[in-house]
């Protein structure tokens, strides 16, 4: 059986000295340093969520802005072809109310010209007429006379029309 004696009083003394030193001076630090090793550890996760909200916020931010030019630039392409369509248009109509302009011109220009050949052979007209009157009125011949000169008339101005 157990006896107590003085030994075990002062082995189980011993024990308890023992176990208070090496707590106080052994595992008070030991979990200490444990402690302010969690400590970083945890704030180093922290900084790594942080760190990835940021970049995720960035990211969105990106894309966003990504979207936004992309509308933009495309917005920007609609309006500069509406506007070269336009200006086609304009330049088309400018050269369509010029050619029109000239072909007029030209019209008038012939119309003219057709007007003054009409004057013309008129004036030649009359001045064959004159000069076939002068000679009828000069000779005063047969009516076959007459006849001759009328068909010389009518040579004359067939072949001038």
């Amino acid at each position: 059986m157990l006896k107590l004696d003085i030994n075990l009083l002062f082995t189980v003394i011993n024990i308890l000295i023992l176990y208070f030193i090496v707590q106080r001076f052994l595992f008070k630090p030991v979990q200490k340093i444990l402690a302010a090793r969690q400590a970083e550890i945890d704030r180093q996760y922290a900084d790594a969520q942080n760190a990835q909200t940021t970049a995720q916020e960035m990211k969105e931010r990106y894309e966003t802005s990504a979207k936004k030019i992309d509308d933009e630039k495309d917005a920007i392409l609609t309006d500069a072809r509406e506007k070269a369509g336009q200006e086609y248009e304009k330049i088309l109509d400018e050269a369509r109310a010029q050619a029109d302009q000239i072909v007029e011109e030209a019209r008038k220009d012939a119309d003219a010209e057709r007007q003054k050949r009409r004057q013309q052979a008129q004036e030649e007209i009359t001045d064959l007429v004159v000069a076939a009157t002068a000679k009828l009125v000069a000779s005063k011949q047969s009516a076959e006379a007459d006849r001759e000169l009328y068909n010389q008339f009518i040579a004359k101005t067939g072949e001038k029309a």
